[in-house]
């Protein structure tokens, strides 16, 4: 039986020891299917009746005292009979029941709160997500439909001998994508590099991370000018660095 909001109230009624009737029957087989919210909500509300029942006062108030209000209401007010004890009972424990369905309703407004939150938070990582896809797509599209798009494959060098890579690139364009498998992850405070040799010299195109598997799909808008003679990838500090320092973990040449 799944669970919805009438369940809620049934536990409410149930905490407060309201006769439920023929619901009875329906909010124990509920409770029975192991309901976690059901019996959270349970436990919570007949804890938060006894301590407020225990707070209500068990005797009249002072004769006084009544009389002082009741004579700020008019003479006639003043001339009623003296509340018992019984009465004064009774409204402790309505005020309880106030208390606590109050208490109910606010438990259940919290948790859809926290509810919309979590959906909210879904929905933006998602977009952000669907964001960031169609940019890589624009970018590939921009690499990949070029006419002058050329392939390199890349080898691994220790200390990632495994590791493989593919870069496309348009000089036209002054953009590249590189494909790569099998590298390690690596600490936060370290980044692959990914480098392009001009006449001789490594120009920094970018640096990107991997993810769990150690796969990463990297878009670079930073080629130089025509004239690409190689490629390597290093591993260095967080943000990269202008000249490589670190170890070469792929490298290749054009065909």
């Amino acid at each position: 039986m799944d669970h919805n909001e009438r369940h809620e109230e049934l536990v409410a009624a149930v905490a407060l020891g309201m006769p439920l009737g023929a619901d009875r029957a329906e909010l124990e087989a509920h409770l029975r299917e192991g309901c976690a919210r059901c019996e959270e909500l349970l436990a919570d509300l007949r804890t938060a009746a006894t301590a407020l029942g225990a707070s209500a006062p068990a005797a009249a108030p002072p004769p006084e005292l009544r009389e002082k209000i009741l004579g700020s209401l008019g003479p006639s007010l003043a001339r009623t009979r003296p509340a018992s004890a019984t009465a004064w009972r009774v409204l402790a424990a309505a005020a309880a029941l106030f208390a606590v369905v109050v208490l109910f309703d606010d438990a259940r407004l919290r948790r859809q709160r926290e509810e919309l939150r979590s959906q909210t938070s879904q929905l933006a990582t998602r977009l952000q997500s669907a964001e960031t896809e169609l940019a890589q797509r624009v970018l590939r599209a921009r690499v990949l439909e070029s006419d002058d798009v050329r392939m390199l494959v890349l080898g691994g060098k220790d200390p990632q001998p495994r590791a493989r890579a593919r870069v496309f690139w348009s000089e036209r364009a002054r953009r590249g994508v590189l494909v790569a498998d099998n590298l390690a992850p690596l600490p936060a405070d370290q980044q692959y590099e990914l480098w392009v040799f001009v006449k001789g010299k490594p120009v920094n195109a970018g640096v990107f991370d991997v993810d769990a598997q150690g796969r990463a799909l990297f878009e670079s808008t930073d080629f130089p000018e025509p004239g690409v003679e190689n490629f390597a990838v290093t591993i260095e500090p967080r943000g990269g660095v202008p000249a490589p320092t670190g170890p070469i973990v792929l490298v290749g040449s054009p065909a």
